[in-house]
């Protein structure tokens, strides 16, 4: 006996990504060990999210979005924006933290080994650990990931509120649908 599978639906990849996200904040709240390492996968995710949503909206309300997808997340913003009359202010929350975010995403894809001279003065004797706290990605915080979630919905909600036909059901994740046929 042989069996014809069908599978159709629709993923929101952006949404999967948040998820994602999230899951690996919770991660390193819950979990000492090994926390910097979930705190850093996090932020990475809060980034890939937002421009999984811009090359959502992209796709669906720019007509030659496949001209242009491989352009920055900034530039994409921009385009985005600009088709939904939108006027952003990238001077204040949450679009100022979003290129925060993506300054820390790119400074840990296309990093290079890199030379470490610092040089300060202290009060108090530093802790030992203190050398291992000096790039942005080594000092995250659950706060400071937090910041980065809230502010990568709250920019995808704005623009989503903005779009000709917002969507409902922003947040999930998608729909799967299966058929099952039996053949000989």
């Amino acid at each position: 006996m042989k069996y014809k599978v069908k599978h159709d639906g629709i993923t929101k990849t952006y949404a999967w990504l948040r998820h994602t996200a999230h899951h690996l904040l919770d991660s390193a709240k819950e979990n000492p060990s090994g926390a910097l390492l979930n705190l850093q996968a996090a932020a990475v995710f809060c980034a890939f999210t937002f421009e999984a949503y811009l090359n959502h909206v992209g796709a669906e309300e720019i007509p030659f979005w496949e001209e242009i997808d491989r352009i920055s997340h900034a530039k994409k913003l921009r385009v985005i924006a600009r088709q939904l009359n939108l006027r952003l202010d990238f001077g204040t929350p949450p679009f100022q933290v979003i290129r925060e975010l993506f300054d820390l995403r790119n400074s840990l894809a296309h990093c290079r080994t890199q030379s470490i001279e610092l040089t300060y003065e202290t009060d108090s004797e530093p802790d030992h650990m203190s050398t291992w706290r000096l790039h942005d990605w080594e000092k995250l915080t659950p706060e400071k990931v937090d910041h980065y979630f809230s502010c990568v919905t709250d920019a995808i909600e704005t623009l989503d509120r903005s779009r000709p036909q917002p969507d409902d059901m922003l947040w999930n994740q998608g729909n799967r649908g299966r058929s099952v046929e039996m053949v000989e």
